[in-house]
């Protein structure tokens, strides 16, 4: 199944590949991502620089991910609803599940 998030503007697609409910009661969905191999400057709160998660920016964080530039990722994702997100934060927040593959790009 695919599904189509709005992250500030850009389209993200992501495969969900099960839903899962969470000690809390909250529904956590576990999806899974590519990660390109470099960040991109993007436009939030103010100028930073945002991962690209299957070909659109990215604006969040990965919670236990540790990116490093140059290598290609696919990360299995668990995704959940924040309960009192901030007006300028997204509404998801994201915890890295398993890195799948870790393949280095050449320059």
């Amino acid at each position: 199944m695919k599904m189509h998030l709005a992250l500030a503007g850009a389209i993200l697609l992501a495969g969900c590949t099960n839903t899962v409910e969470t000690i809390d009661g909250a529904a956590t969905q576990e999806m899974e991502f590519s990660v390109g191999p470099e960040r991109v400057d993007c436009i939030g709160v103010g100028p930073m620089k945002c991962l690209v998660v299957n070909g659109s920016m990215f604006y969040d964080k990965i919670q236990g991910f540790e990116y490093e530039e140059g290598y290609q990722y696919r990360l299995k994702v668990a995704r959940s609803e924040r309960e009192n997100p901030p007006a300028d934060a997204s509404r998801y927040e994201y915890q890295l599940i398993e890195i799948t593959s870790k393949l280095q790009v050449m320059p």
